[in-house]
């Protein structure tokens, strides 16, 4: 019994929650003020927010795995990294993103050192989440910006030169068996300019992402300063990463209505936004699954040796 509940807990934490989102959203008024709203450029803010968050993460990816900025290798990597996106949104802890290991591969990439760049972004989003969520929290509690944007600015620094001091500690550790198996696997090191690219396309990716949620949020009658957005924004990514639910279902919707109702704003307008927030997700999923014919047109079967670097 004991297993059989280890195995499936995301998956009852995820019934739970949406049980209590039914019980406690007020449905009644919601669903008469949701056909007020504009449904079109609720839609054309959120497929754009996908598809250039899609473009930078598949910056990144290509600065990290250090591949080559040939138009043919960008538009494939575009593609599978949009997919494995709208696989991290569907599965628990996002490892949905493990598909960019495979498609690496035809790039001519170590399955360890892809392993390895998979890891890193992590760790820099992590940061970044971390670092957005404790920017706010600071803020919300003293009112003073330089100390929020200060905090900010450490924690994303610390996770920016994590590679540096995983790289550092591999590189002392050569005469070691693991340090040979770490240096094995990590590959070769990052370049200043692709740490640089690197950082600023996660910055880009959060900003982007905060900016997006602050449209939609502003569609919906419900307005956030900066820092309320940038608590808003990592507090309920990393809630939603830590419940290991796919697409935080239920859980987002609960941890956004209680963080914005506890920054002043009415339930029902709460209860709406952090519905119309949930339309994010089949929206990211959408745009990223139309990128399935451009990545067969991209194939290396079809395309030939051409896109290997």
């Amino acid at each position: 019994m004991l297993t059989v509940f280890r195995r499936l807990w995301p998956v009852l934490v995820a019934l739970a929650a949406c049980v209590l989102v039914f019980y406690q959203f007020d449905w009644p008024n919601m669903l008469a003020l949701l056909p007020t709203l504009p449904l079109g450029w609720l839609l054309l803010v959120m497929s754009l927010g996908a598809l250039l968050v899609f473009a930078i993460c598949a910056a990144r990816w290509i600065a990290i795995s250090q591949l080559s900025w040939l138009p043919l290798v960008m538009m494939r990597v575009h593609c599978y990294v949009s997919l494995s996106i709208v696989a991290s949104l569907v599965t628990p802890f996002q490892l949905g993103e493990l598909v960019k290991i495979r498609f690496a591969q035809e790039a001519g990439l170590k399955l360890g050192n892809s392993a390895v760049n998979v890891a890193l972004e992590r760790i820099l989003d992590l940061m970044t989440i971390a670092a957005m969520g404790v920017a706010g929290l600071v803020y919300l509690q003293t009112g003073v910006a330089p100390a929020s944007f200060a905090a900010m600015i450490i924690l994303f620094s610390i996770g920016l030169v994590m590679p540096l001091i995983l790289r550092t500690y591999v590189n002392r550790s050569s005469d070691t068996r693991f340090g040979n198996i770490a240096r094995s696997l990590a590959g070769p090191a990052l370049t200043r300019q692709s740490l640089l690219i690197v950082g600023a396309m996660t910055f880009l990716k959060w900003g982007l992402t905060l900016g997006t949620w602050m449209l939609i949020l502003k569609l919906v009658n419900v307005d956030l300063t900066i820092w309320q957005g940038c608590f808003l924004v990592g507090a309920v990514t990393a809630i939603a990463i830590i419940s290991m639910i796919p697409g935080g279902l239920g859980v987002q919707e609960l941890s956004v209505r209680a963080i914005l109702i506890g920054m002043g704003t009415e339930p029902l307008h709460a209860e709406t936004a952090a519905v119309v927030l949930r339309l994010f997700t089949p929206v990211m999923v959408f745009v990223g699954l139309a990128h399935l014919p451009l990545l067969y047109k991209t194939s290396p079967h079809t395309e030939g040796k051409g896109f290997h670097v």
